[in-house]
Order: C-alpha cells, then sequence, then structure tokens
C-alpha cells in the first residue's frame, strides 16, 4: 500500500473534533497547483468575450486531437476509418468536422487500445444513464480539476470547507448508520438501513450540519421520511442548513420541490459524469450553463428535432474522450455559435427497488453507488423487480464470456441488502417502447424484448 493511500484513510478515519481541524486546511494546499490554477481559469474565462472563448476551445480542443490522433491507437484507427484528417481543423467552426464518438464505439475495442499508459492514471467505471457500463482511466489531476468547478459551484451558496456536510451518496457502511470522513467533512448515511435507524443517527449532529448533500432520489427518500415520521429533525435542518447540493442524478421536479419546500431552502444542483468531459451548473430549474473552461460542451441536432448532448475533454490524455456522445437529449440555447446553455429533456431520474424491510433502496445507490467488477465485462446491466425483497439482476453479456450465472452474481458487490437476487443473463438488454434501455425494468418492458438468454 502507497505512502499516498496509507495517508488518505488515516484522514478518512479521523474523528470529527480533529477533521474540523483538518478541515481549515486550504484545498490549493492539499491538491496542488492545479487546483489553484483551475480557480484562475473559471475566473478568467468568464470574463471574456464569446469570440475570445472560442478561441481558447480551439486552441484546447486542437491540442487533444493532436494528441490523441498521433498517440491514441483507437482514435488513430477510428479517424483514419471515418476518411477525417485532423490537420484540416484549423479554426472553431472545424471543430464540427470531428468525428463523434459514442460509448459503443469505445467498448468495441480493449480498454488498453483506446489508452495511453502514463503515471498516476486512475482506472473508474460508469453505467451511464442507459446502464451501459464502460471502463476508462482518468489523468492523475483529473480530481483537482473537478474539485476546483465543484466548489465554484457550491460557493453560490455560500459553501466553505469547513461547513459540515451530510451526505447521502450510495455509501455501503456496514452496521455503522454514520460515518465521518474528515477529507470532505461529511457524514456519511449508510444507504442500506432503514430510515428510522438513519434519523436515530443524524438527530445528536443535526444542529452542526450545514448542508446536505447526495443523490436526489436520495435525498428525497429521508425527507419524505421526516416529514411523515420524523417533523422535528426537519425544523432542526431549518434552523441550520445553508442549502442543499445535488449530484450524479437528474434532479427531477418531484424531488427538488419537496426538498426546497420542506427544508426552506435552496438546492444547487449540476450537471457532470463520469467522462469527465462536461460540467455545468445549473442556475435555475433545468437551466444548465456549461463550463467551457472545464471542456468543450456542444448540443447537435440528431435528426428528430432534438438534440444531443456531446462533450470533449481538454485534459485526459489517459482515455480521451473527442466529441463524446453523452446520450443525454437537450434543449439548446446558443451565443454567436456557441453553447450558452441547455435543458435536459432526458437526464437521470433515479427509481428505486424496495427490500425485505420495506425500505426502498435508489438503483442510483445500488447499481452504481459501488463498485462491481463486473461492470468490466458486462454490456449492460438493469434490474427487475416483481416483488417486495426479491429482485433480478439482468446482465447483458456477449455470448463469447461464457459466464456462468454464479460467476456473474460473483462480479456483483451485494452485501448489506435485504433483497434476495437472482440473475439473469442475457445477449440482448430488454428495451422500453421508445427504444431506450431502462435501468429499472417494468414489465412493459420485458414485452417489447424477446428473452435471448445465454445458458
Amino acid at each position: 500500500m502507497s505512502l499516498l493511500v496509507k495517508a488518505k484513510n488515516l484522514i478518512e478515519h479521523t474523528p470529527y473534533p480533529i477533521g474540523r481541524l483538518l478541515s481549515r486546511i486550504p484545498y490549493s494546499w492539499r491538491l496542488g497547483p492545479v487546483y489553484a490554477n483551475t480557480l484562475k481559469d473559471i475566473a478568467e474565462f468568464d470574463k471574456i468575450s464569446v469570440e475570445e472563448k472560442k478561441r481558447h476551445i480551439f486552441e484546447r480542443c486542437k491540442c487533444i486531437l493532436a494528441y490523441a490522433y498521433k498517440n491514441n491507437a483507437f482514435y488513430k484507427s477510428f479517424y483514419l476509418a471515418k476518411g477525417f484528417d485532423p490537420n484540416k481543423v484549423q479554426r472553431f467552426e472545424d471543430i464540427e468536422r470531428i468525428p463523434i464518438v459514442t460509448k459503443s464505439d469505445l467498448r468495441a475495442v480493449s480498454l488498453e487500445e483506446r489508452s495511453n499508459h502514463q503515471r498516476g492514471r486512475i482506472c473508474v467505471n460508469t453505467g451511464g444513464t442507459s446502464g451501459e457500463p464502460l471502463q476508462f482511466y482518468l489523468d492523475r489531476h483529473a480530481f483537482a480539476r473537478e474539485w476546483a468547478h465543484m466548489h465554484t459551484i457550491w460557493s453560490k451558496g455560500n459553501y466553505a470547507t469547513t461547513d459540515l456536510k451530510l451526505t447521502f451518496r450510495g455509501k455501503n457502511l456496514g452496521r455503522d448508520a454514520i460515518r465521518y470522513n474528515a477529507v470532505h467533512n461529511e457524514y456519511y448515511v449508510n444507504a442500506y438501513i432503514s430510515p428510522e435507524v438513519q434519523v436515530q443517527s443524524i438527530k445528536p449532529i443535526a444542529r452542526k450540519v450545514r448542508f446536505i448533500h447526495g443523490y436526489p432520489s436520495s435525498v428525497y427518500e429521508f425527507v419524505r421520511y421526516c416529514v411523515k415520521k420524523k417533523p422535528e429533525l426537519l425544523e432542526v435542518f431549518r434552523m441550520n442548513l445553508k442549502g442543499v447540493l445535488l449530484g450524479s442524478e437528474y434532479p427531477a421536479p418531484v424531488f427538488r420541490d419537496l426538498i426546497e419546500d420542506q427544508l426552506d431552502t435552496r438546492c444547487i444542483c449540476w450537471y457532470g459524469h463520469s467522462e469527465f468531459a462536461i460540467f455545468a451548473p445549473d442556475i435555475r430549474n433545468n437551466l444548465y450553463i456549461p463550463f467551457h473552461c472545464y471542456g468543450y460542451c456542444e448540443a447537435i441536432p440528431d435528426g428528430t428535432e432534438k438534440y444531443r448532448l456531446i462533450g470533449t475533454s481538454y485534459y485526459n490524455t489517459a482515455s480521451p474522450f473527442i466529441r463524446y456522445d453523452t446520450g443525454d437529449l437537450v434543449t439548446p440555447m446558443f451565443d454567436k455559435g456557441l453553447l450558452a446553455g441547455f435543458s435536459i429533456e432526458a437526464g437521470r431520474i433515479g427509481d428505486f427497488v424496495e427490500d425485505a424491510n420495506g425500505n426502498r433502496i435508489s438503483l442510483t445507490s445500488l447499481i452504481f453507488g459501488r463498485h462491481h467488477p463486473i461492470f468490466g465485462q458486462a454490456r449492460f446491466v438493469q434490474i427487475r423487480q416483481e416483488n417486495p425483497g426479491k429482485a433480478t439482476l439482468i446482465v447483458s453479456l456477449s455470448p463469447d464470456h461464457g459466464y456462468e450465472k454464479s460467476e456473474v452474481r460473483a462480479g456483483f458487490d451485494l452485501s448489506n441488502v435485504a433483497i434476495d437476487f437472482s440473475i439473469e443473463i442475457r445477449e440482448k438488454p430488454l428495451r422500453s417502447p421508445s427504444g431506450k434501455v431502462p435501468l429499472l425494468v417494468q414489465e412493459k418492458d420485458a414485452l417489447r424484448s424477446p428473452k435471448v438468454e445465454i445458458r
């Protein structure tokens, strides 16, 4: 175990009285000059004209394009097959000539073929909006840039790193109901225990909490429970909270409205994804303003009077994402040819399953809040529930893999969940009537796709 990992583990298990003192250490000291330089870049980029922004975007896109074409086997082959010459990109308007890459394009080759060896790269995975998993690498400075942008957004709600957070982000804490994390001065809440146990553990610290942070669906479930069972806890939060931070899912109005109404505070939301190509704060309900200094964000027509959201990461040389199709549909706003804002047409709305004790568990927590090794092999991961306490994990695998159900089950972290899971292995995923691949499969979706189970 490296000294860095040991130090991180030590800090994560630091008790609150000491951790609150550590929270005073500036992030510019913790994450180094990349964090500080990114904050400066954000501030400067916000002040320049649209034409100057276009110039900066072109220079950054040109740089990552040239790097990928020279050093990345996948992009070299992909562009040659498309008849595309990167040298033809000579101005901002030429960026639209670059072929769009999809998750399916990337998954068609091995992880190493579409990645570059470099010191400190970080392997991550994502299920995405459709439940289609993808593994890739991030460069070693990715999180420093990410936190600079995140803190810029949170600062609009007067957030300070010394503010204590209560965080609902799908953590499995075993027998612990809550656990302090000194790295971000927050108490994690165990997503796999009853709301009553959560409440009893939160009560002693409630007056110290300044922000609630987490998946919209999970925060909504907690607040909804308190409305019915523990209104006195909501009153404590109303007196002390500065805001609620909602990320990793589309903040559906049904979630956001109840949270803001019952906590009498503002929700701060943003659009982002694990591929680290697009970052956009929500300045009002479902109007997102992209950080073009983070990555180039585009909205292109898809031929059906809708627009697809496309992102380019300037800095990820480990596993480049260049004109990457996010799969999300948006309604765009343009300013002199540059995407100035967008509203999400089809986003990441949370779904739930119910455990044997009657607790509703967010699928964002269950599927994407844990590390599941199966994501390295599965084409799609879905879930179906017909009865409380029982559910079926539907895993789409190539027939070439030849996995047994027991092997697939071993690829999931299903510990501390009061649900009896069965496994269904398929060659093709189940689709909704509109042709989408839903994370939570309903009976109507099953009727749309004949069973092609791999034995």
